[in-house]
């Protein structure tokens, strides 16, 4: 350690010494020619955006599939990066309108880990936890990931979760009280009740993304619509499995095969919907809560922009310059110049039946008129220059 003090000290003393020396007078005998002469420094023009360098490489995993005899269609990425596995199983399911009892799609989905015929909803919760795993369902597919050692474990259980789940119906009431009391509390949330509006304006109440779930509906679910959501749809023929992580192909289809094989597949009926249409002019809702200290807008309405567009890149490249990050047009302007808020922003989403443009700020009260015309300045701004 002495040795090393030292040597720093020596470079220290050194380093003091070179600067000492060349802060003294120039010699006669040196010439003026011999004196570096000091570059000029070019100022920096920050008006003008740097050029753009070459567009990142994007490496996707390579892919394995295969597909078993029931018409579970398969997807394997290897990394073995990281001693873990995980399974995503997505339906391929059209929207559903669920009428008078909207809510039960999503509460048979909630039920499926819940309790199986072998298990009850304690036991999985403890099997899982015990594995260190996470195991979750909703009503159009399943998630597990565990680390590698326990397979075998966390595919089991997602296979009893998904073939065999026992709809129990004191689960349900649970799940029944638990949405009743949210309802409850979006009634005092402005953006929940900006959220409910705006699809209703958006998709109407006949099309599935403009159905409203509400207490009267959810009080009107019972098991057996639950018990016919599950087998009318979770059937193998039109699920896919994505699995990735620390395991090879080989593996994977022994073991889909051996937790999986068994499922039954089933006809599975298909829908189709009118396409919602923007309005031919503007539209104004208005929700009045007379205690809010702000306002909540929305500018929303329906595109025909299907997933897969060639225009959809377009569109998200549009869309952030609009409002799509903190160096976008409508925060420069509402939030950065005219302080109306804090955030200000717009999303634009394809989807398979009908996407959707939206942009929205929560300002305060007095000026809520001012930033609607902000809004729209920014709109036809961008849509003329």
């Amino acid at each position: 350690m002495k040795k090393v003090i030292y040597n720093l000290t020596i470079a220290l003393l050194l380093a003091a010494c070179a600067t000492t020396k060349t802060t003294t007078s120039i010699d006669d005998d040196v010439k003026s020619s011999d004196v570096p002469v000091q570059e000029q420094v070019e100022v920096l023009d920050r008006t003008k955006p740097p050029e753009p360098g070459p567009a990142p490489e994007i490496q996707l995993g390579e892919f394995e599939s295969f597909t078993l005899s029931n018409g579970l269609k398969v997807f394997v990425v290897e990394n073995h990066k990281l001693p873990r596995v995980a399974f995503s199983l997505v339906l391929d399911l059209d929207p559903i309108l669920e009428g008078d009892n909207a809510g039960y799609i999503s509460a048979a989905g909630q039920l499926m880990t819940r309790g199986t015929t072998s298990r009850t909803k304690a036991q999985i919760d403890e099997e899982v936890d015990f594995i260190g795993a996470t195991l979750s369902t909703s009503a159009s597919g399943v998630y597990a990931s565990s680390l590698t050692k326990h397979l075998d474990k966390i595919l089991e259980l997602m296979a009893d979760v998904t073939l065999r789940p026992s709809f129990q119906q004191e689960e349900l009431d649970k799940i029944i009280k638990e949405t009743i009391s949210g309802l409850q509390a979006n009634k005092d949330d402005p953006d929940a009740i900006a959220r409910n509006v705006r699809n209703v304006l958006r998709y109407g109440k006949n099309h599935p993304y403009g159905e409203q779930i509400t207490e009267e509906t959810v009080a009107k679910i019972d098991i057996e619509a639950c018990k016919a959501y599950y087998h009318q749809y979770f059937r193998p023929n039109i699920a896919y499995l994505a699995i990735v992580g620390d395991i090879n192909k080989s593996d994977a289809q022994n073991m889909v095969e051996k937790y999986f094989g068994e499922w039954e597949p089933g006809e599975v009926p298909r829908f189709e919907y009118d396409i919602p249409e923007a309005p031919q002019r503007t539209e104004v809702a208005i929700v009045d809560r007379p205690q809010s200290v702000q306002s909540v807008i929305n500018i929303t309405y329906p595109i025909v922009l299907k997933t897969g567009h060639p225009d959809v890149i377009k569109s998200r490249v549009m869309n952030t310059i609009l409002g799509g990050g903190f160096s976008s047009n409508l925060t420069e302007n509402i939030r950065e110049d005219k302080g109306y808020t804090y955030h200000a922003g717009s999303s634009l989403s394809s989807d398979r039946l009908v996407g959707n443009f939206n942009a929205a700020a929560s300002v305060r009260n007095e000026v809520t008129d001012s930033a609607v015309v902000e809004f729209l300045y920014e709109l036809n701004r961008i849509r003329d220059e």
